[in-house]
């Protein structure tokens, strides 16, 4: 099979490297000339796991030509930060192919979900892919469960073709939006998490038993045609990793809010992408003090509520 990706981060080359294991040719998009250049002559990526060999007879192109991409690929990844979506994917005809989106997050421009992005760009066949996939422990094939929600039976066989191996499981579901609502509110939680977190196990856990109460009834508010299961391992599972899992940026953010540094100062020395910290920007007018623990995050990451009152406000509230 001939699969495409789009993203050069740390959870496109996971994939990347899932692709490629397992037999497939791989045609793999990046933003930077020099980067792709240095990928197809060495299978390495210079920055990201810069230990990590992919099979370079898989990568039958590694280019900044979009076009190029989307025409070799038989289906397509979406891996890519949200906030980097539209711009990577504009100047391109993205219609004609179908496309897995594996990105955890929502457009700043619009407010949309990706899978939201690509119908209005006319994709007519896409799945979601969502669930706790660290991209640390993908890329050293350990154990990993996922969601892929798709409305196609013929399309989930597809993308079980495309990326399910004995390491790499796939959920099905016919929950598409509410996996996908899953994979950028649970960001979001963490970063409240990662704040109380500071004053020990026993208030965190509380708290995130809490949160994921409140997060059933988000889903039931905003999604109510479609029935989740919130305790499968691919739903309440990439909650609780990125709540508790020592690799979750949204949970250091947090930190560095409650010891007082502002959002963006935080964001800064994280370093890194935090999916939560730009998801709680698009959602400024959608969070009503109907989801307290969500309203009380995403006003903090908004600047109207002072960066270090956050585990306060969040204790107050789980005490009434």
């Amino acid at each position: 099979m001939r699969v495409g990706i789009f993203g050069d981060g740390s959870w496109a080359c996971a994939l990347a490297d899932v692709v490629t294991r397992k037999g497939h040719d791989l045609y793999w998009w990046v933003h930077r000339e020099e980067l792709a250049q240095h990928i197809t002559a060495h299978g390495r990526h210079p920055s990201v796991f810069p230990g990590h060999q992919f099979p370079r007879e898989r990568l039958a192109q590694v280019s900044t030509d979009g076009r190029e991409i989307i025409t070799s690929s038989e289906v397509l990844l979406l891996a890519l930060p949200s906030r980097y979506v539209s711009s990577a994917l504009e100047s391109w005809d993205i219609a004609g192919k179908p496309w897995i989106s594996c990105t955890k997050g929502l457009l700043p421009e619009s407010g949309e979900r990706p899978s939201e992005y690509l119908r209005a760009r006319g994709v007519q066949q896409f799945a979601v892919l969502s669930g706790p996939s660290y991209a640390e422990e993908v890329i050293q094939q350990r154990p990993t469960w996922v969601g892929l929600g798709s409305y196609s039976e013929e399309f989930t066989h597809l993308a079980q073709e495309a990326l399910a191996t004995k390491y790499f499981h796939l959920i099905p579901t016919a929950a598409v939006v509410a996996l996908e609502w899953v994979g950028v509110l649970k960001n979001i939680y963490a970063i409240g998490l990662g704040a109380v977190g500071l004053l020990g196990d026993n208030v965190r856990a509380a708290m995130a038993a809490a949160m994921l109460k409140e997060l059933q009834s988000v889903l039931h508010a905003w999604v109510p045609e479609e029935t989740a299961d919130l305790l499968s391992p691919a739903w309440a599972g990439d909650f609780l990793v990125t709540a508790f899992g020592r690799f979750s940026r949204n949970q250091r953010m947090g930190q560095y809010l409650a010891q007082g540094y502002a959002p963006r100062i935080a964001l800064h020395r994280v370093g890194m992408v935090v999916e939560g910290y730009h998801a709680a920007q698009a959602l400024r007018e959608k969070v009503s003090a109907a989801f307290p623990f969500l309203n009380i995050i995403v006003s903090v990451l908004t600047e109207r509520f002072s960066p270090d009152a956050l585990p306060r406000l969040l204790m107050e509230r789980l005490s009434r």
